[in-house]
């Protein structure tokens, strides 16, 4: 299995970006409400727990808590908007690109099982996120759990992951 040493420090922060980046995407893409949009902040916790403590030492690697950081501050200093319906078009744009440029890594460079070990991460981060809360409800009432929004960034990623929607 390929780890972080097997790579170049650009292409290790694609794939170490990417994950956040997908989340990021898919959870400003609606809007759920205060206590929504918390259930979608923490909802890749456990697929990222999961990763962690799984068996593909390329996941756990992007999983490590310094790494975690790294990205955050990564993406944090990417964005450039504080408008969110721009903040949600770039999180998109960049993170169909990072999913994108991290298939092709791992197809260059990945161990046997890394690239679909790490698209199927990266597609339970999108599912996760999406199903974490309603959107368009009022107290409870109504609304759905996947919001046209959150379907077409599902399916932006998944064509960026070569994967069909979920």
């Amino acid at each position: 299995m390929a780890k972080k040493a097997d790579f170049t420090a650009e292409e290790w922060a694609t794939l170490r970006d990417a994950p956040m980046l997908v989340s990021l995407s898919v959870a400003t893409a609606g809007f759920s409400g205060l206590l929504g949009s918390l259930k979608e902040a923490f909802a890749p916790a456990h697929a990222i727990v999961d990763a962690a403590k799984g068996n593909n030492e390329l996941l756990r690697n992007v999983c490590e808590r310094q790494e975690l950081t790294a990205a955050k501050d990564s993406v944090q200093s990417a964005v450039k908007t504080t408008d969110h319906k721009a903040l949600a078009e770039s999180l998109q744009t960049m993170a169909a690109a990072k999913a994108s440029e991290a298939m092709a890594i791992l197809k260059r460079k990945g161990a046997a099982g890394d690239l679909e070990a790490y698209r199927s991460f990266l597609a339970d981060l999108t599912d996760r996120t999406a199903k974490a809360a309603k959107e368009g409800s009022f107290l409870g009432f109504g609304g759905e759990w996947v919001s046209e929004g959150e379907r077409a960034v599902i399916a932006r990623i998944s064509k960026a992951l070569e994967v069909p929607p979920s």
